[in-house]
C-alpha cells in the first residue's frame, strides 16, 4: 500500500464533489485592464487614439520626407540653391563648393533625426509598447526642425505633436497595461493545502 499517502493527500486537496463529478482545478484569472481581447487576433483591442497616433506618426514621417524630396528638387537649379530650404539660404556657397554638400547632408540628417523616432513610435505604439510615449515626445521635440527645411515638411510639427498628446490619454494608458500583462503576466501561487489526511483512509482501515 505504498501509494496510499499520496492518494489520501490528493482526496483531502480536492474539495467535495458530487458523485460521478471529476474534482478539476480551473485556471488563474486573467486581469483584466479595460481592454477587452479582439476575437480576430486573440490580442488586446486597439483602441481608437492607438490607431490614430500611429497614422499621424506615419503621416508625419511622410510629410518631412516630401518635404526634403523636394528641397533636393528645388537645390538642382545652381541659381536656385539658397531657394531651396530655409538652411540653404543661410550661407553664402559656389556651385559645386563642399559647403553646398555638406548643406545637402545637413538637410538629409535633420529628416533623419525627424522621421527615425516618429517612425518607430507608429510602429511600438500600435504593438502596446508604453515607452512609445517617450519616443513620441521625442518625435515631437526634434519635429521643429522641420523649420529648417521648407513649408512643405512643417505639416510634420502638428502632426507629431498631436501623436505623441494621443499617446498619453487614459484609453492608451490601458492598452499599454494591457499588453504589459500579457508580455509579463505576475506569478500565480497555488493556495497552501491544509488539513492533509495522513496514513491510511478510513475505508482501508481495519480496526
Amino acid at each position: 500500500m505504498r501509494n496510499e499517502p499520496d492518494a489520501s493527500r490528493r482526496a483531502a486537496a480536492a474539495p467535495d464533489q458530487p458523485a460521478g463529478l471529476i474534482a478539476t482545478l480551473e485556471a488563474p484569472p486573467v486581469p483584466v485592464v479595460g481592454v477587452p481581447d479582439d476575437p480576430r487576433t486573440g490580442e488586446p483591442r486597439v483602441p481608437l487614439v492607438v490607431l490614430v497616433a500611429s497614422v499621424l506618426s506615419y503621416l508625419a514621417v511622410a510629410g518631412v520626407t516630401v518635404g526634403l524630396l523636394l528641397v533636393y528638387w528645388d537645390a538642382v537649379p545652381k541659381e536656385n540653391f539658397a531657394n531651396a530650404s530655409w538652411l540653404m539660404g543661410q550661407f553664402v556657397t559656389e556651385p559645386g563648393s563642399i559647403g553646398r554638400v555638406l548643406l545637402a547632408v545637413a538637410v538629409t540628417v535633420i529628416t533623419l533625426l525627424i522621421a527615425v523616432p516618429l517612425a518607430i513610435t507608429g510602429y511600438y505604439a500600435w504593438a502596446g509598447y508604453r515607452w512609445s510615449r517617450i519616443s513620441g515626445l521625442v518625435g515631437a521635440v526634434l519635429s521643429f526642425g522641420a523649420l529648417t527645411l521648407n513649408v512643405y515638411a512643417w505639416s510634420t510639427i502638428p502632426l507629431a505633436a498631436l501623436a505623441a498628446g494621443l499617446l498619453w490619454l487614459p484609453p492608451a494608458s490601458r492598452y499599454f497595461l494591457a499588453w504589459r500583462a500579457r508580455r509579463h503576466p505576475q506569478e500565480v501561487f497555488a493556495p497552501p493545502t491544509v488539513d492533509v489526511f495522513y496514513g491510511p483512509l478510513p475505508k482501508y482501515r481495519t480496526d
